[in-house]
């Protein structure tokens, strides 16, 4: 194992969509009351972001005064600025979400346009010993609502916007990547469409190495992948992976033979049927089809007056990385996914993307689930990072102490 296999605990972050900030005030408070409540949990002097800044704070932060005062107000809370979420555009906690997560899509003008002033954002915030940042981003859109004139659109965006990202590179000697993160139901969702479209994408791109892969685990789980196998062939056919968001999925076993049981699991399953997210459900049944539900209501509805035989649901409902059994033990996490995704990490050292917890739905989790508390949200957050570090630890990837270089991310 080379040196610098491995992350520090300093180096492994979560993403803030979990925290509301509309704006730059928001976004200033969550940094003080929440980021800095987990790091100082964990016993650090300092930790890398997963910062969600909406479009509205971004556009706040193209004020010279306002930016600095925000880069100040990162030095005081010991946040390193390595790492941007720029999927969701703007509101992400109020009324219903669902769908409209993907827009704007990469077919329209203000997604590059936001992408632009974050990643212009993340380039001048960098640490000094930090040459490289990784923002992740919308899969081009939802595949339902997609069609050929849009995905020419999107890849005339996303030229534009790496020929932007070199030429930052140039004048900074900054180098910000943009990471396309597959998503259930959405134009990029498996590995066979993400192999083919960067396959595309570097015959036809001469900035192409601007441009990277978001593997989000739950989201791979979702789509029956497994996660190792995955992160193997995009290794194989040289796809980049800048950010592996570290997430787990919903997974519903259901009995066939106790109809009575089957009612029970589907009654608890019904739990986490809420207004504001859209939780894709995929299936197989006995002959090995896939079926897939748009929305968990959806599947429910269909399932309850039936006998289709599905042994497992997966539904793309972000459940604390920790959790094994929820409600009943036929409802748990997709565990296994990020068991596949540690075992390819500690068999490929050289292969370092930025790794960062993504639980955004615990204040949507079923009310006995769900924490009774701000500084509860915070525990659990911290103690899915301490969980993250123990997976780590045991295959002796957690460095004990930084190196003098935090570079965030090593994009292969």
């Amino acid at each position: 194992m080379s040196a610098r296999a491995g992350w520090s605990a300093t180096q492994i972050g979560y993403c803030s969509n979990v925290h509301p900030a509309r704006d730059v005030a928001g976004l200033r408070a969550s940094i003080v009351e929440h980021f800095q409540g987990v790091r100082r949990q964990r016993g650090l002097a300092l930790q890398d972001s997963g910062l969600w800044i909406s479009a509205q704070a971004a556009a706040e932060l193209q004020t010279p005064t306002v930016r600095e005062a925000f880069f100040e107000l990162l030095r005081d809370c010991g946040l390193r600025l390595t790492s941007l979420n720029g999927f969701p555009y703007g509101q992400f906690h109020q009324g219903a979400v669902k769908a409209e997560v993907y827009r704007p899509t990469w077919a329209e003008p203000q997604r590059l346009e936001y992408s632009l002033q974050l990643a212009h954002l993340l380039a001048a915030a960098l640490p000094v010993d930090c040459t490289q940042g990784v923002i992740s981003s919308v899969p081009l859109g939802y595949a339902a609502t997609w069609n050929q004139a849009q995905q020419q659109k999107a890849e005339a965006q996303l030229r534009q916007l790496t020929a932007e990202l070199a030429s930052l590179h140039r004048h900074s000697g900054k180098k910000i990547i943009l990471c396309l993160e597959m998503e259930p139901d959405c134009v990029l969702e498996n590995t066979d469409q993400a192999i083919a479209f960067f396959q595309h994408w570097h015959a036809t791109d001469p900035h192409h190495s601007y441009l990277a892969l978001c593997f989000d685990v739950c989201h791979q789980a979702v789509v029956f992948e497994d996660c190792y196998q995955s992160l193997q062939r995009l290794l194989q056919a040289h796809i980049p992976v800048g950010k592996i968001q570290l997430s787990n999925a919903l997974i519903c076993h259901l009995p066939f033979s106790d109809r009575q049981r089957r009612e029970q699991v589907l009654q608890a399953l019904g739990n986490f049927a809420e207004a504001t997210y859209l939780h894709q459900v995929k299936a197989r049944n006995i002959d090995g089809q896939l079926l897939a539900w748009a929305d968990l209501p959806a599947a429910l509805q269909a399932l309850e007056p039936t006998q289709e035989q599905c042994a497992e649901l997966r539904v793309h409902f972000h459940v604390p990385l920790f959790s094994e059994q929820l409600l009943l033990a036929e409802l748990c996490g997709s565990q296994q996914a990020l068991q596949q995704t540690f075992d390819f990490l500690a068999q490929h050292p050289h292969f370092q993307p930025v790794l960062e917890v993504e639980t955004y739905s615990w204040n949507v989790l079923p009310e006995v689930l769900r924490p009774d508390s701000q500084q509860g949200l915070l525990q659990g957050i911290a103690a899915e990072l301490h969980w993250v570090e123990k997976q780590l630890r045991q295959r002796h990837l957690l460095r004990l102490q930084a190196t003098s270089l935090e570079s965030p991310a090593h994009v292969l």
